[in-house]
């Protein structure tokens, strides 16, 4: 019997329920092709005399996880400047896949690469599409829609001069949707866009800085939806945040001075809210920090009790949330994600559930893919991981990709126990 037509049986295990946040007792998941054909009690499986069963009695099943911001080409280390000054690009490919492939590893199999050079993204994502190697499913954004003379460039004038040949956009509504236009050309799923400075750059980088126009950014978003495409912006100050989301852009990546007139705002548009406090707690790491610049070190202070105190409040009020990370920022390596569950804990008040749910069904549908994952259902993707343990009742299980018996994407085992296992 053909592979397509071999059905594989994760029999007797606990499921949790994403969309509901509850676990079940005693399911049985069949998988064929890349899609749950049956999901129900154990009781009521049939046996078919080709089935591969893989018997899960007493182990918990949880989709797969979703990371909505991570940047794979980025190495997670300080001096990252340097690196990039003395390494060819070629070799940010490779750095991409061993990268992606942590993620997958640790029970993360979709991840929203928010920003890199045009010439790799595209390419693994079909890579791990077809099934040519392991890794997760990908959503590219190559390269951001920045305004010129954006206070987010690092480096020499001749690395920040290269850059701008790359990625220039023109002022103007004309400019905005030809740069739309352009990402979708180049391979991008979204739109990663930003509508304020930043922690980690430069002495002019100011996160209360915003240089979009309203009209401009209206224009992003009403082309990129027209091309079905969804829009995240980079925002940390205030008035970047508010213009962002009155433009109706999906996501709003750090959020970290929102307040309660942007949160109002948000709940009523429905903007999700991707916070990345991994990102701030990692430069924040006192051997980071002392190699970083030092108007990096005064930003930090500035914003990350303000970042906790605002994150809770927003959840409390109703703010939607998912699960990201800012992977490959100093301090913050890929394949470590539960440390963003484990912050929206201990640091935004949700429940264990509500935490894992971020990571999971609202991910995925901030990420406009809860009709394909995000949750363990008949026809949707099988995506999915079986853990040895419980990770609602201790979420640090997660922690341990030995924990993780077995990654499951598009139906296809691709690691057990933190090892890669999936070779075509």
């Amino acid at each position: 019997m053909s592979q397509e037509k071999t059905r594989l049986v994760i029999k007797s295990g606990n499921i949790f329920d994403s969309v509901n946040g509850i676990l079940k007792e005693n399911q049985t998941i069949i998988i064929q092709g890349k899609r749950i054909l049956w999901c129900d009690e154990d009781d009521a499986f049939e046996k078919d005399l080709n089935d591969k069963i893989i018997d899960v009695n007493g182990k918990t099943i949880i989709p797969g996880m979703i990371d909505c911001h991570v940047h794979l080409e980025n190495t997670a280390e300080p001096d990252y400047e340097r690196k990039y000054l003395r390494t060819t690009k070629t070799m940010w490919h490779y750095y991409a896949l061993q990268n992606a492939q942590k993620h997958l590893i640790n029970g993360y199999t979709c991840i929203r690469d928010c920003g890199s050079l045009p010439e790799w993204g595209p390419s693994l994502r079909r890579i791990f599409d077809i099934g040519a190697l392991a890794g997760p499913r990908i959503l590219i954004a190559n390269l951001p829609i920045t305004q010129w003379g954006n206070q987010e460039e690092i480096g020499p004038v001749e690395v920040i001069e290269y850059y701008g040949k790359l990625s220039e956009v023109k002022a103007g509504i004309d400019g905005i949707r030809h740069a739309v236009r352009d990402r979708k050309r180049s391979g991008s799923d979204f739109i990663k866009t930003v509508t304020t400075g930043g922690v980690l750059h430069g002495i002019t980088s100011k996160v209360d800085t915003s240089l979009f126009l309203n009209e401009e950014l209206l224009a992003m978003t009403e082309e990129a939806h027209r091309l079905e495409m969804h829009v995240a912006s980079h925002a940390h100050g205030r008035e970047g945040i508010y213009k962002a989301v009155q433009a109706n852009v999906d996501t709003i990546e750090h959020g970290t001075l929102i307040d309660e007139e942007i949160i109002d705002l948000m709940i009523k548009k429905q903007t999700f809210l991707i916070p990345t406090q991994a990102a701030c707690f990692g430069i924040s790491k006192p051997d980071i920090l002392k190699q970083l610049p030092p108007e990096v070190a005064t930003k930090i202070k500035q914003i990350q009790e303000q970042m906790i105190s605002n994150h809770k409040i927003a959840f409390e009020k109703g703010v939607l949330f998912a699960i990201g990370t800012d992977a490959g920022t100093p301090g913050n390596p890929h394949g470590t994600t539960t440390n963003e569950i484990i912050n929206m804990i201990e640091n935004v008040g949700m429940t264990t559930s509500q935490a894992l749910q971020a990571a999971t069904i609202q991910g995925a549908k901030a990420i406009k893919m809860e009709e394909q994952i995000g949750s363990i259902e008949k026809d949707k993707l099988a995506d999915l991981v079986v853990c040895n343990g419980n990770p609602i009742e201790e979420i640090s299980i997660l922690k341990d990709p030995k924990n993780l018996l077995y990654v499951i994407k598009d139906g296809k085992i691709m690691a057990k126990k933190g090892k890669i296992t999936y070779f075509n």
